[in-house]
């Protein structure tokens, strides 16, 4: 049985109390606040509180709370699995950009990815090399960065693992244009 510390049958009083419209006070003798009442109120806040202990037996109770942690967990887990699923998921085209220079890098990155999109593809490689052969810094990489970030249907992206360059290649993940569906 559903162990309860509340009273309902004064909650349900209180209730009733403010549902029914008020009546003008009878002249009747009133019985003063705290005076012992009679068996019968005792009796119907006792049946009344069984009702509800039983509704709540045959119904139960929904924790809400704890409905929303749950949904919370799953969609963390569904993404967990996406972000894995895309981390293991092998790029389906490849771009290399060794021994370019900045703009003809930018203009052929450009054009990749916005062929790649095209396609319907989800993950491409861009290899640009770590920086290793150039003069001062690692012209490339930033190329690569930003253009990434600037251009529309490039998504997350990140250096790729090291048996695939390391930080000498960066997947991903292409969006997929809107109008591609029409």
């Amino acid at each position: 049985m559903y162990s309860c510390s509340m009273d309902f049958g004064k909650i349900y009083r209180q209730w009733e109390e403010q549902q029914s419209p008020r009546k003008k006070p009878s002249t009747s003798k009133r019985i003063p606040k705290g005076a012992p009442q009679g068996d019968k109120s005792r009796d119907d806040s006792e049946a009344f509180r069984q009702k509800l202990e039983q509704w709540l037996e045959d119904h139960g109770t929904t924790d809400k709370d704890a409905a929303m942690k749950r949904a919370a967990a799953e969609d963390k887990m569904a993404t967990i699995s996406a972000y894995t699923r895309f981390k293991r998921m092998l790029p389906q085209a490849e771009l290399d950009l060794h021994g370019m220079r900045e703009a003809e890098a930018r203009q052929t990155l450009r054009a990749f990815i916005a062929r790649c999109a095209a396609q319907g593809l989800e993950k491409v490689s861009i290899i640009h090399g770590k920086g290793n052969h150039s003069r001062e810094e690692q012209v490339l990489v930033h190329v690569v960065r930003e253009e990434l970030e600037r251009n529309p249907h490039a998504g997350e992206f990140d250096f790729a693992d090291s048996r695939h360059g390391g930080k000498g290649a960066t997947w991903v993940r292409i969006r997929q244009s809107i109008s591609r569906g029409k």
